[in-house]
């Protein structure tokens, strides 16, 4: 799957981020040679990219020109200006009014394809609603709840759904392939050249075989923006707290079975205090607040984790020389990534992503606990 790897090989790309991270309240972006990464709650371009780009955030907006790639994702995606090679875009609302050089491949809830749209390669296009208003060169496959055609194909338009309506001036150089519960209406003033291919497919059918497209595309979304936002907070982490964070993580270095011993733990331990405390009724507040602070130990244990993962692969790549903050962020990024991948292992992923997880913890309630008994150590 060429998409994959186009995500993978950009995400290396923001992963040799040394300097130039910008970090704000908004936005966390970095630039490698010609290629650019950002990710945040609302990201705009506006400014030419002269390779590849990789965009997530809620809000996205792409005006200006991406000579490379554009991988995006996001609630609301809007893509403009020019694409110089393939386009691959998610969203909650797509919309894309480009000139695409090479293939377009979109997924949302919403889809829309304005009438600017000009790709010249294929397109896919998958959705709970998706409207086609640009014109294709190549071959157009349409997947949706509700396909409504109003652009210009040069070759032959493949389309699944519940519902197809096709609107007059709709031109389709190649044949119609439609897979619904009803034939298609061709209205007068829509030219399909090679004519209509009709398979009967009941709706009920079509959603139990097709709708995992788009569940799945909505997995790969979350997936990616959830690693995006793990990035973004461990980088805040790391560079709010320097010390503390380096620290923590070295406890795990030190002495692993201890920081293993308290993490696991804090994670057995935990869910049944609250349990007890809820059970006591006059303990709910407290277990309330048990919570919100377990989640957040374990998404800090997992960052402490990474941590630790990537001072071991700085040690080994800048044995002697100086290491500055820079240096920190792309190691924990490359940490990240090696996690993420390492948790997908058959059979042992599962496991490595728990010893993970509970040495982070351990060593981060460590680090709080003997933080908390120096000012006494020293008063003594």
């Amino acid at each position: 799957m060429r998409e994959l790897g186009v995500t993978v090989i950009l995400s290396v790309f923001a992963a040799t981020v040394l300097v130039g991270c910008d970090h704000d309240d908004e936005s966390v972006s970095g630039q490698f040679g010609s290629d650019r990464f950002s990710a945040g709650g609302m990201i705009n371009l506006t400014e030419p990219i002269a390779g590849d780009a990789l965009l997530a955030g809620g809000q996205v907006d792409i005006v200006s020109e991406v000579q490379g790639d554009l991988v995006v994702a996001g609630g609301e995606v809007s893509v403009g200006g020019g694409i110089g090679d393939d386009l691959y875009a998610a969203g909650g609302e797509v919309s894309v009014d480009a000139i695409v050089a090479g293939n377009a491949r979109v997924a949302g809830g919403e889809v829309q394809i304005g009438p600017a749209t000009v790709i010249e390669g294929g397109a896919s296009i998958t959705g709970g609603r998706v409207q086609f208003d640009g014109s294709v060169t190549g071959y157009l496959q349409a997947t949706g709840g509700e396909v409504r055609l109003s652009g210009a194909v040069g070759g032959d338009a493949v389309v699944r759904s519940g519902e197809l309506h096709i609107a007059p001036g709709t031109r389709i150089d190649g044949k119609l392939v439609y897979r619904g519960p009803h034939a298609p209406v061709v209205p007068e003033g829509a030219t399909i050249a090679g004519g209509v291919e009709f398979h009967e497919t009941s709706a009920h059918r079509w959603a139990d075989r097709d709708t995992h497209v788009v569940v799945d595309a909505g997995r790969a979304v979350g997936s990616m923006l959830w690693f995006v936002g793990v990035f973004a907070v461990a980088a805040l982490f790391t560079a709010i707290f320097p010390a503390f964070s380096t620290q923590a993580a070295s406890l795990i270095g030190r002495d692993p079975w201890t920081s293993l011993g308290i993490g696991l733990a804090v994670l057995v331990c935990m869910p049944f205090v609250a349990v007890v405390l809820l059970i006591t009724i006059i303990g709910i507040p407290l277990a309330l607040l048990l919570v919100p602070v377990y989640l957040l130990l374990m998404f800090l244990g997992w960052v402490t984790a990474a941590l630790f993962l990537g001072q071991k692969l700085l040690e080994f790549a800048r044995r002697g020389q100086p290491v500055g903050l820079g240096w920190r962020i792309l190691a924990l990024l490359a940490a990240l990534i090696a996690l993420w991948l390492l948790r997908r292992v058959p059979y042992a992923g599962p496991l490595i992503g728990l010893v993970a997880l509970s040495a982070g913890i351990g060593a981060l309630v460590w680090q709080l606990w003997t933080r908390r008994e120096r000012p006494a150590t020293a008063v003594a």
